[in-house]
């Protein structure tokens, strides 16, 4: 589907050592690829059923600008469904898929986006079928846990990649080929990833200012009252002040130290001394803001990560108690029904139940 120039604009943390980044003067040196790309751009979006309208229109929508501000059509998008059916999204919105079966002719930037329980509908012959159309395209990428797909399909191997902070971790720990970074979004050579969201609008303003220049790419962002381009190597930790509600920049961090060190905690005593605090003063700020102890908040967060596995996995109870740092699974089932109020268990057997009532 082609972008139309005339419609109506509505109104308006890696906190680790950074990795190496390919060094850029500008905007072009950041998006080589983008060099390769034909005028008009055709970025074809692979949409998986129970997509993030937020994540579709945060990638759509600057294209349609950049054509409405300009005059011109700079960009085209075709949307792809991944089977026969057009792709419903989590809000029950039905887009009209222009390919089926992944099915599409060459493009210069293909994108996936799916939804958060894409593994439980993931067809087996939906890899190898998104190798071979990646072949037709100049660049490929991911938006939010698009690069969870990508990673499953082999094709982000030696290249650095993002995606939503939640997730990341699954591509850390299973496909050790793939570089992550907690950036909002990553573009390696002909590799685009992004964190979600919005994140995906700094992404496409990117690629917008790196063929068209920063004027149209600030018009753009203007219109969508977005106050300021995001740049790459920019991380995600401001995502943790606004999950948490927490204000000051040590708390954020010591907070983004916790999330990256699920599996294997960190001493409390370590991440003080990396935020630049003692360990008094950490917890006087845990208590501050949070009301509650920098040990209990990790706990939480670790026990918070193994509910959402027991939901939205078929992992084992026994090693998602290891994945989220309980050594023993004794203790995990304790400390989980003191928090929870019930069994990990009970939680595992209620997801299949439901499940298996809405199949």
């Amino acid at each position: 589907m082609e972008l139309p120039t005339t419609a109506p604009i509505p109104a308006p943390t890696a906190l680790t050592a950074p990795t190496a980044r390919h060094d850029a003067s500008g905007p072009e040196a950041a998006t080589p690829a983008a060099a390769a790309f034909d005028t008009p751009t055709t970025v074809s979006l692979l949409v998986f059923p129970g997509f993030s309208m937020m994540a579709f229109a945060s990638t759509t929508e600057p294209l349609r600008a950049a054509n409405l501000i300009s005059g011109k059509t700079l960009y085209r998008f075709k949307i792809v469904s991944p089977d026969a059916d057009d792709p419903i999204s989590s809000s029950g919105v039905k887009l009209a898929a222009d390919h089926r079966e992944l099915s599409l002719p060459p493009a210069d930037l293909l994108l996936v986006i799916i939804s958060f329980d894409f593994i439980d509908t993931l067809k087996p012959s939906i890899l190898p079928r998104l190798r071979n159309a990646a072949k037709d395209c100049k660049a490929i990428g991911g938006v939010c846990d698009g690069s969870l797909l990508l990673a499953r399909a082999g094709l982000l191997e030696g290249y650095r990649c993002t995606g939503h902070w939640g997730r990341l971790r699954e591509v850390r720990e299973l496909h050790s080929a793939t570089l992550t970074t907690n950036d909002v979004y990553c573009i390696d050579r002909d590799r685009w990833t992004c964190s979600g969201g919005t994140a995906a609008m700094d992404m496409m303003l990117a690629l917008i200012r790196a063929q068209h220049g920063q004027t149209l790419a600030m018009k753009v962002a203007d219109n969508f009252i977005h106050g300021r381009i995001r740049l790459p190597g920019e991380t995600q930790p401001m995502e943790v002040r606004w999950r948490y509600g927490v204000k000051d920049r040590r708390l954020v961090k010591a907070i983004g130290f916790m999330e990256q060190s699920l599996e294997t905690p960190m001493k409390l005593a370590e991440i003080a001394d990396l935020v630049g605090l003692s360990a008094r003063q950490m917890q006087r700020l845990f208590f501050a803001e949070l009301g509650k102890s920098p040990e209990h908040f990790y706990v939480d967060m670790r026990l918070r990560l193994a509910n959402e596995l027991l939901e939205h996995t078929t992992d084992p109870v026994r090693h998602i108690a290891l994945q989220c740092g309980f050594g023993d699974p004794s203790h995990f089932a304790r400390a989980f029904q003191a928090s929870f109020g019930c069994r990990p268990t009970d939680v595992r057997r209620a997801a299949e139940a439901s499940k298996h009532h809405s199949s």
